[in-house]
């Protein structure tokens, strides 16, 4: 090399373009850090302690919400590189725009995890694009993406990001009027979301890959499309053009859904008035797709666990109701939708040898495959000695003295009733459940007060399994519910409160028995993260029956 060459300097280079290095250590959260990275995060000498957690006072929430969506894939083992835009807080309150990329380090196979890369100051990359929403020059589209990007963040299930792409938070930025998701299931296109019009049933939602529809050539070519011409489009898919009705987009955009090179499915962003799609667009409809790949790819493997901890759950529960005269029952059973948790919570009816109604509703302590199968069992042997003819207090002592001897270290709630809807007569036991209510012909509803007793499955020495019982009448047109505790209870709050709103929904509930069913589970269960799996029961006595 002649005097003239110039001398490659690595680290002068990645000082002058404020190109700073990072290594994490996520066992220990420790984080290092060169000079210059300490520069782009803005940080003084006492501000930075060696811990990766430092940094969060400087990060954007919505930003720290997708970096730390972007940890948890690489040490799940996910991804073994990212690359990410994010908002840096400097001391005088403005937002520097930054990005960073790591690559994943093993010391050996199965051995300690680093997380090495670099970090730089990304305003240039930004400063002369036209990210702008129209007429509103001083919006940035990128921020208000991080606020969907962390909505997506925040859904538990391919449903709920569906739910994002409607709303405005992921519509508005983008300049779009609506979005539509389809997931790659079992080789087939699965549409979540569609914007045709709820009368268009004869749609294919579910179709092969090989069918000619945009979402399903993105899936397949991995290439985005991109329409400004009705007729283009209805030209290379005339096939759709009994769907348009009332629908006036003029312009689309078919990205697909990525995870490291593998397909997940495809979106498609629709919009009024979008002669042309400049390269900004594309880079921002690229970064959106992006977002929405990691949600999909995060959510996906909860769906199919909570879908195998619901089949499980209903195998174990009865598979039909009996019916007699005098009278209606009707059930209902919900997963938890946080989280993939397998519960206790059973209902049972039988009828017995004197022609009269076994009802039974518990719930087996924790959230497991043992509560489950604890669950399984328990309701067995409860229908077993129901069966035999046994009273409330005996069927419920029995089942304790059998779930104690499970020796399990588990306990369970339950109530029992005997009810005979052709005059109403009712005998009922408590095992430590919450208390029925019973709703009036007029819709009022007051408690059905049951005598307490202790929870199934104390040990016999204890002493403690005795389980009084009482006798009542229902009257005719009277409803009576019972539940498990997912049906009211929410984490921090009192459980009286709880029980109000339950009789209130149940109070306005529609009169049909299955429609009220339903009206409770959905009023009462219908949020997007409800920790616990509910169940109810409801058994009715018909108007007309014999009084007396």
């Amino acid at each position: 090399m002649g005097d003239s060459d110039p001398r490659l300097e690595p680290g002068e280079a990645l000082a002058a373009t404020r190109v700073g290095c990072f290594a994490w250590h996520p066992a220990t959260g420790r984080l290092s850090l060169d000079d210059v990275g300490r520069a782009v995060f803005g940080l003084l000498p006492a501000e930075f302690s060696g811990l990766a957690a430092d940094l969060r006072t400087r990060i954007r929430g919505a930003d720290w919400a997708l970096l730390s969506g972007l940890s948890a894939d690489v040490l799940a083992g996910r991804r073994n590189a990212y690359s990410a835009y994010f908002r840096v807080v400097l001391h005088d309150g403005r937002d520097r725009w930054t990005h960073a990329r790591g690559s994943v380090v093993r010391e050996r196979p199965g051995g300690s995890v680093r997380v090495v890369g670099v970090v730089r100051d990304a305003t240039l990359d930004l400063a002369h694009t036209a990210l702008r929403l129209p007429g509103e020059e001083q919006q940035d589209p990128l921020r208000a993406l991080g606020e969907g990007a962390l909505a997506l963040a925040r859904a538990m299930s391919v449903r709920e990001v569906a739910g994002v792409l409607g709303a405005e938070v992921s519509l508005r930025p983008l300049g779009a009027k609506a979005m539509s998701l389809g997931v790659l299931e079992q080789g087939r296109l699965q549409m979540v979301r569609t914007v045709l019009s709820p009368g268009a049933t004869d749609f294919p939602r579910r179709s092969r890959l090989a069918d000619s529809w945009p979402l399903n050539d993105v899936v397949r070519t991995s290439s985005p499309l991109y329409f400004t011409s009705v007729h283009a489009f209805m030209d290379r898919y005339p096939k759709l053009a009994p769907y348009r009705h009332g629908f006036g987009a003029t312009a689309a955009a078919f990205l697909p859904l990525l995870d490291e090179g593998q397909p997940l499915g495809a979106i498609g962003v629709f919009y009024d008035d979008r002669s042309v799609f400049s390269h900004a667009d594309h880079t921002l409809m690229t970064g959106w797709a992006k977002a929405v790949a990691r949600a999909v790819h995060r959510v996906l493997p909860l769906d199919r666990s909570r879908e195998i901890a619901a089949a499980l759950q209903n195998a174990m529960l009865p598979r039909r109701i009996p019916r007699t005269p005098g009278g209606r029952v009707a059930v209902r059973y919900r997963t938890a939708r946080k989280g993939v948790r397998v519960g206790g919570d059973w209902y049972d009816a039988v009828v017995l040898p004197d022609g009269g109604l076994g009802l039974a509703i518990g719930d087996v302590q924790g959230h497991d495959t043992e509560a489950a199968a604890l669950m399984g069992q328990v309701r067995v042997a409860m229908s077993a000695y129901a069966a035999e003819g046994h009273g409330c207090d005996s069927v419920l002592g029995k089942a304790s003295a059998f779930l104690a001897g499970l020796d399990a270290d588990r306990f369970a709630t339950c109530q029992y009733l005997r009810v005979a809807l052709t005059t109403g007569e009712v005998h009922a036991a408590n095992a430590g459940h919450p208390p029925p209510l019973l709703r009036h012909a007029d819709g009022t509803v007051e408690l059905f007060r049951l005598a307490g007793g202790p929870p199934l499955g104390l040990p016999a020495e204890w002493g403690l399994a005795r389980y009084p019982y009482m006798s009542a009448r229902l009257a005719p047109a009277e409803t009576l519910l019972l539940y498990s505790d997912g049906l009211v209870e929410k984490p921090g709050e009192d459980f009286d409160v709880g029980l109000a709103r339950l009789a209130a929904a149940f109070s306005d509930g529609p009169p049909d028995l299955e429609e009220l069913a339903d009206h409770l589970l959905d009023t009462l269960t219908g949020g997007p993260h409800a920790e616990d799996d509910a169940a109810l029961l409801m058994v009715r006595r018909d108007d007309s029956g014999p009084v007396g």
